[in-house]
């Protein structure tokens, strides 16, 4: 009986601790990285998920990582990524990303933002087979 309890105690309290838990997300640590002033987002493109970090999301130099994986537990391997920044001013240029990997599915790339405001980010993942797979989102860069 006393047995019993105990593992009613148990299961009760991994109930309680895994109800009580954050939700899971970029929002949630899943992909938090950066300073306070980063931008964090994750994307599903062709069921391969993209989690985006731009750090810091303000005028001057930015690092861009990214970090892929597919729904489901499927290892698919980017090979490559390609990207640019486009301003909504059209009197600025496009921002070209050169990106590098940083380990298997990860990857990370520089620029400089010259202006505040609101950009589009335009992101290519060429994957082990061929396949490209798009993603695009805004960011909103402060001074």
């Amino acid at each position: 009986m006393k047995m019993r309890l105990v593992a009613v105690v148990l299961g009760v309290a991994v109930l309680v601790a895994c109800g009580t838990s954050a939700p899971a997300g970029p929002a949630a640590g899943i992909h938090d990285h950066g300073g306070p002033d980063a931008f964090n987002i994750a994307l599903v493109s062709s069921n391969v998920i993209a989690d985006i970090t731009v750090d810091p999301a303000r005028v001057g130099a930015v690092m861009v990582h990214m970090e892929f994986s597919p729904p489901g537990g499927r290892l698919q391997q980017v090979t490559s990524v390609s990207g640019t920044l486009t301003s909504v001013d059209e009197a600025q240029p496009v921002l070209n990303v050169q990106f590098e990997e940083s380990g298997i599915n990860h990857f990370h790339g520089e620029t400089e933002v010259l202006v505040s405001g609101s950009w589009t980010l335009d992101l290519t993942a060429t994957l082990a087979d061929g396949e490209r797979v798009g993603y695009t989102t805004s960011i909103e860069f402060e001074r």
